[in-house]
């Protein structure tokens, strides 16, 4: 038996190949939430410059055919559709703004070209038969006009069967359509998209035979192939789950699991590790190792479903929804959603621990609350705020989430917090920290999006505090005096949020004019400016000093933490 195991970016994964998906294979059940994961991934690796690696891709073989490789998809199909379904809707958008030779470049993704210069559809569905022709409309789409909406639904062929095909592609069109709206170059912005998702990797696995799975894995593992760690996980533990009649049925859950978790199942795989084992870097050469080396294929139903446990809990911090049928509390909403949209992950191990213990009920729902308010408060103070690199903070995080865990009691709990707090050097450093936050587009020391997201974390925050919101509507950013003026009015006590329609109406009005509008803001803190300062000589300086204090003592509350038994 031979097998071939290498990483490709999918563009050449996507190159010269036709792939099947038979009738046995499950079906195509990626959500909303999945879709959202593959997005932001994409935009976070052009943000980042670096490849996104979206796991592996198991293939059996086929015999080529005019110039072209075909395969039977084993083990990816989620992945695979999804990456043609959202290429298809990039097409869309290139299609719309006359993008000629980008969309005809991003056919041979999605359509391969034989020696008989016949065109074959690379992703074929026995079951979901709509991919195809979704494809091939797209390709020969003749009204670039037509609306998504209409273009998707003409082209479903089965909508008890393939609805989520389509809503699929419906997602990732306006998901673009969203993003190119804060873009400087629409054209260059869609560009960069396609690339992002092109210049993915995987690990691509051919098989000559439809081996076993674990096989396939254990093979490649033991030659030191860089697979994904869940998918490891995965073989190791559906090898030893006794009884063996409990395999399937743990299967299944196990894919109910890479599905809620989507892209994050790899992240999720690392966080446990750390959760469960505390420092694993020097120890194993991967979060897979950590758990495969203190298990040692005992008791392996048990670290199944805690691994199932904690998964529930992870999907908290990555997928957090509240209401009645929501996984958060009001609380933990608004500090799990602000962590995924400012992707702060380095507490996520601490915070599995802090969610077990609080529904085991030995951490009780007050004390609970009060850690996840200081750690949300940590993070604007030191990582926002102070600018400090989070990753100094690994030697608390990989200690205390682990002794959390297995020993928790408030003293600990205490103890944590403590650590943390000896990681801020003080309110004068805090206050120095705090004027160097401004965002302006004329002076050098203050331009660049960087400033402007650090500035509009800050407000953000401020506003929170100022209306006791869960959740802050979108804004501007508002000088209130011209940052082109004086460079002391780039800086954070002379910015304010404000509604969009608002500010554009301001112009270059003078302070004075400008009052009357800040009274009609929904904004709580641009409201408070009016009232505090209308009539009166405005400095940003003194207001810049005014909000350190705020934050510092009212916001962040960093002295007021205390988890004494006492309290």
């Amino acid at each position: 038996m031979s097998f071939e195991a290498k990483d490709y970016p999918i563009s050449d994964i996507l190159n010269k190949a036709v792939f099947d998906i038979p009738r046995n294979q499950r079906r195509y059940v990626w959500k909303r939430s999945s879709w959202q994961d593959l997005f932001e991934d994409t935009l976070f690796a052009i943000e980042e410059k670096k490849p996104h690696f979206v796991g592996s891709i198991v293939l059996k073989k086929g015999p080529k055919k005019d110039g072209l490789s075909y395969y039977t998809i084993i083990d990816g199909q989620q992945r695979i559709t999804t990456i043609t379904l959202f290429l298809v809707a990039i097409m869309k958008h290139f299609r719309e703004n006359e993008m000629m030779d980008d969309f005809l470049g991003t056919v041979s993704y999605l359509q391969s070209k034989n020696n008989r210069n016949q065109d074959i559809v690379i992703l074929n569905s026995e079951f979901h038969a709509s991919i195809s022709h979704i494809i091939r409309g797209m390709i020969n789409i003749e009204d670039p006009k037509i609306s998504i909406t209409s273009f998707v639904d003409t082209h479903i062929l089965s909508k008890s069967k393939d609805k989520n095909i389509g809503d699929a592609v419906k997602f990732f069109y306006f998901a673009i359509k969203e993003d190119l709206e804060a873009a400087k170059d629409i054209r260059e912005r869609l560009r960069d998209i396609r690339a992002a998702l092109l210049d993915m990797t995987a690990v691509k696995i051919e098989s000559s035979s439809e081996e076993d799975s674990y096989t396939i894995f254990e093979i490649l593992n033991a030659r030191g192939q860089e697979l994904a760690s869940h998918e490891l996980l995965k073989n190791y533990i559906m090898r030893y789950i006794q009884p063996v009649e409990l395999r399937d049925e743990a299967k299944a859950k196990w894919e109910d699991m890479e599905r809620t978790l989507g892209t994050s199942i790899d992240k999720f795989v690392r966080h446990y590790a750390i959760h469960r084992y505390g420092d694993i870097r020097d120890k194993y050469n991967s979060p897979y190792q950590a758990i495969q080396k203190n298990s040692r294929g005992k008791q392996i139903g048990d670290l199944y479903n805690d691994i199932k446990l904690k998964s529930e809990y992870y999907e908290k911090l990555i997928h957090p929804t509240t209401g009645n049928e929501g996984n958060c509390s009001l609380v933990e909403y608004e500090i799990f959603d602000f962590f995924r949209v400012k992707r702060f992950e380095q507490f996520r191990p601490i915070l599995l621990s802090l969610i077990h213990q609080k529904e085991r009920e030995v951490l009780d729902i007050q004390k609970y609350e009060l850690a996840l308010k200081y750690i949300y408060n940590f993070f604007v103070c030191y990582t926002v705020i102070g600018e400090e690199k989070s990753n100094k903070l690994e030697d608390v995080v990989f200690k205390y989430a682990k002794i959390l865990e297995e020993n928790y009691s408030d003293d600990l709990l205490q103890e944590f917090a403590n650590n943390l707090k000896n990681k801020i050097p003080g309110d004068e450093w805090f206050l120095n920290a705090f004027k160097n936050i401004g965002w302006s587009k004329h002076f050098g020391l203050y331009t660049g999006e960087r400033n402007k997201k650090r500035v509009h974390v800050v407000l953000e925050v401020i506003e929170k505090f100022m209306s006791q919101r869960n959740s802050v509507p979108e804004f501007s950013i508002e000088h209130m005096l011209p940052d082109a003026e004086d460079i002391k009015n780039s800086q954070i006590g002379n910015l304010i949020p404000l509604e969009e329609n608002l500010n554009g109406n301001l112009g270059n009005k003078p302070l004075n004019e400008k009052w009357d509008v800040y009274d009609r803001s929904g904004f709580s803190s641009c409201r408070g400016v009016a009232k505090r300062y209308k009539g009166k000589k405005f400095n940003p300086d003194d207001r810049t000093e005014f909000l350190a204090k705020l934050m510092y003592n009212n916001i962040l509350a960093l002295n007021q933490f205390d988890f004494s038994n006492d309290q």
